[in-house]
């Protein structure tokens, strides 16, 4: 214990004596330690953190893998049941489906994010309500009492806390339910809700009875293993009762819940981490060609040390202690810069990452940190001690050697070169990495959406439980809206679409031609008839809704190019559809309109449009549970204009209506493509760090090189030689470096960026032109790296350098 002492105190000395080289190489470590820190935190959260609810290993779910993509599996009401009642291994099985539920308290109209569960969901995730109980089977059923419960912010938020809450009766979606339950303060769901209604009631019901996500808790005793195994007779009994829904190619499979929730995460959370591992390679390779540099300056010291009785394995346990000293203290400032960068980064992360995730630095990533600072310490802090011990410092040169003359064997300097080259590779993985998100990006934002983004901004409104329950009340409304939206200076026109906007996931409906037996799931909108116009939809046959098409008319249907190559092309004029399966609508195509894409990036989908006063109210019911209703107009000039103007029109025409997002196209097309952004802001970033350490590096090494090989430049001069060649002799090394590094990058970019080939985008992993050009950046920057040493090389005087021998 006492030698430990006495080592860290010489170290702390030692490393105080040169407080440049203790500065450069503590900021290094800092920011790799710093940004791998905040980067595990992400990682941790969203990945590997624990669900927070009782022996959250026994919470398993149900994942489905689909001709090579995987994901949870959703199912019908009666699946559920049959899961319900078959599933000998479980303890219980709760069932769930995300809805949106208007709350309407006085005079205000309000929108939550809902969730219909079964009665057995909150004993499934083993939480007990804060106040009241939890739903009943009784509730729980078609027919059943309206019952509520409230999550603690809305409690707290909306009713103020009252603990006499439990018992009042509220207007949910327009129909009087019995508050049961306050859940506690942070309890989540999975999805997360603020309100929770039963799921029985309405599971016959087209839509709530459908795409209802599961959550198993396993008996007592029951390894995951062993369920996995009893699921194998399970699911050939599920797919035999099944069979006609059922496909083939679905494979199915039990998992650990919180793995079914974040399976399409992981891919490029892992890369992050990844690529910031590189980053943090890169730090302590530079730390340690800087510590082998110092060691190379003490040899006379360490000589001194070994022949007044030191042994060689005590001077190399000195040179590790003091590079884990460096280390923890590298680590230390690290974390700091961990807690500021994960504000940062949390602000950054989109829905998509955050969803699931409990993104924090807790007392893991600290521990994770001081792991990383000690690995990292005593694996750059071996080098040196290698190359000490495999040195002779006992021999009389060593001893007569000057303090100040820096001194380093061929071994060291070919270890020195090594270092450099493997920063300079690494570095050139994450610039071809960043550099195809990059031009993915770029893409994505040229794509052709089929729409004119610029001068459209929309509002979200739910009209459930809002007293419009006819498809003439609702005609009536958009109208209201249509006629005083209008009216407005700079607006040129304004329309209402059901079920989704372009860009963002949408609806779906059955569709049949009539006459054929297929039916296919297709896309599809409820628009006002100037929704075409509004948006900027090209028409390509035929011709777009009217006034004309209302109720008691034929049902005119308006399809997209997609839709009308399944029917016959051009010919599609003309024929008719069924919308809807078994109490839709039959309708006659009138037109067809331009293909608008639902998710940039991907291919445009077959999509249909009904006209509004001609669409059931049934339809609007359905989907107003999923998607809301959004309000578009078409402005003149900027659309951020009638952002405010949008809402007030809104609550004129009928204050009872909530009012959600109000927004321009262009920040939905921004939203959509928020987790590419994300991505590739990241990547840049680490890339970026990564060739700034690297050129550190370089600059390192050949002011370095310039330092010891003084006198041969000062005999090259003195013979003759002009300062160019100088140049050129420095130089010339550090590209040496550079090429052979950026030659390994692009073998090691070649094997690697196939792990980002499902975040790109009309990119090849294998791009010449993105491989080209970060070449050519990386020795740009590794050439200005080496001109400053180069520069001070080639202004050596002959007579100075052959004087200081």
């Amino acid at each position: 214990m006492g030698s430990l002492l006495q080592d860290l105190r010489y170290a702390i000395r030692s490393l105080a004596r040169t407080p440049g080289f203790t500065l450069v190489a503590v900021l290094t470590l800092a920011l790799g330690i710093g940004a791998n820190t905040a980067i595990f935190s992400m990682l941790y959260g969203v990945l590997l953190r624990p669900l927070p609810y009782p022996e959250a290993a026994r919470l398993v779910g149900f994942q489905e893998s689909f001709r090579g993509s995987a994901g949870e599996m959703d199912v019908t009401w009666s699946e559920y049941r049959f899961l319900e009642q078959q599933g000998g291994m479980f303890e219980s099985l709760g069932a769930s489906a995300q809805v949106g539920l208007n709350v309407f308290t006085g005079s205000e109209a309000l929108r939550f994010d809902g969730l219909r569960v079964s009665a057995n969901y909150f004993k499934t995730l083993g939480v007990q309500p804060l106040l009241g109980r939890s739903f009943n089977q009784d509730e729980d059923r078609e027919g059943g009492a309206n019952a509520v419960m409230l999550s603690w912010g809305v409690w707290q938020s909306r009713f103020a806390g009252d603990a006499g809450i439990v018992g009042r009766t509220i207007s949910l979606d327009g129909k009087p339910s019995v508050v049961v339950g306050v859940m506690p303060r942070g309890f989540q769901s999975q999805p997360d809700a603020e309100v929770w209604t039963t799921l029985g009631q309405v599971a016959q019901t087209i839509g709530s009875g459908q795409n209802i996500g599961l959550i198993a808790r396993l008996k007592p005793g029951i390894e995951l293993a062993a369920a996995q195994a009893a699921f194998v007779p399970l699911e050939a009994a599920y797919r035999h009762e099944f069979a006609g829904i059922v496909s083939k190619d679905l494979s199915m499979a039990l998992a650990r819940y919180r793995d079914v929730q974040v399976v399409d995460l992981r891919a490029p959370v892992r890369v992050l981490f990844g690529a910031i591992g590189f980053v943090l390679l890169i730090a302590c390779a530079n730390v340690a060609s800087l510590v082998l540099g110092r060691t190379a300056g003490r040899s006379r010291e360490l000589a001194v040390r070994v022949a007044i009785g030191a042994s060689a394995w005590r001077v190399a346990r000195q040179l590790v202690t003091e590079s884990v000293v460096l280390a923890l203290a590298g680590g230390a400032a690290g974390v700091l810069l961990a807690g500021v960068g994960l504000d940062f980064l949390v602000k950054l992360v989109p829905y998509d990452l955050s969803r699931g995730g409990d993104i924090r630095l807790d007392a893991l990533a600290l521990c994770f940190a001081f792991a990383i600072s000690l690995l990292t310490g005593v694996l750059f802090g071996l080098a040196p001690a290698w190359r000490m011990m495999r040195g002779d410092l006992s021999n009389e040169g060593a001893l007569k050697s000057s303090a100040g003359r820096i001194s380093a064997g061929a071994g060291q300097m070919r270890l020195r070169h090594g270092l450099v080259v493997v920063e300079v590779a690494l570095s050139l993985v994450l610039l071809v990495g960043a550099g195809l998100l990059i031009e993915t990006f770029a893409r994505l934002v040229r794509t052709d959406a089929g729409f004119d983004v610029g001068h459209v901004a929309s509002a979200r409104i739910w009209l459930t439980g809002s007293g419009y329950d006819s498809t003439a009340a609702i005609t009536g409304f958009y109208r209201q809206l249509d006629e005083r939206l209008s009216a407005l200076p700079g607006v040129q026109s304004a329309a209402v679409v059901e079920a989704g906007l372009p860009l963002q996931r949408g609806g779906n409906m059955p569709v049949r031609p009539l006459g054929e037996e297929r039916i296919r799931s297709t896309d599809y909108r409820t628009v006002t008839p100037n929704y075409f116009q509004t948006l900027g939809i090209a028409l390509r046959r035929g011709r777009s809704f009217t006034d004309a098409d209302a109720a008691g008319a034929p049902v005119a249907i308006v399809v997209n190019e997609s839709y009308a190559k399944n029917i016959g092309g051009d010919s599609a004029i003309g024929r008719r559809l069924h919308v809807g399966g078994e109490g839709g609508v039959d309708g006659e195509v009138v037109g067809i309109v331009g293909d608008v894409k639902s998710f940039v990036g991907s291919p445009a989908v077959p999509s249909i449009f009904l006209a509004s006063a001609q669409t059931p109210a049934g339809f609007t019911r359905i989907f107003s549970s999923w998607f809301p209703i959004h309000v578009v107009v078409r402005t003149s000039g900027d659309p951020a204009s009638v952002l405010a103007a949008l809402p007030r029109i809104i609550r004129e025409v009928n204050p009872q209506v909530p009012i959600g997002t109000v927004e321009t196209m262009s920040d939905v097309l921004a939203s959509s493509l928020s987790f590419q952004r994300f991505i590739m802001t990241m990547l840049s970033v680490f890339a970026a760090l990564a060739i700034v350490l690297a050129a550190v590096g370089l600059y390192g090494v050949i002011s370095y090189l310039v330092a010891q090989r003084t006198h041969e430049i000062g005999v090259r001069m003195a013979l003759g030689a002009r300062r160019i060649d100088v140049l050129r002799l420095v130089l010339g090394r550090g590209m040496i470096l550079a090429g052979t590094g950026a030659a390994l990058g692009v073998g090691g970019a070649l094997a690697l960026t196939r792990l980002i080939a499902s975040q790109l985008y009309d990119v090849r992993p294998t791009d010449f032109l993105t491989y080209a050009a970060v070449t050519v950046l990386l020795i740009a920057v590794a050439l200005a790296a080496c001109a400053i040493p180069a520069r001070r090389a080639s202004r050596t005087d002959p007579m100075i350098a052959l004087r200081s021998e």
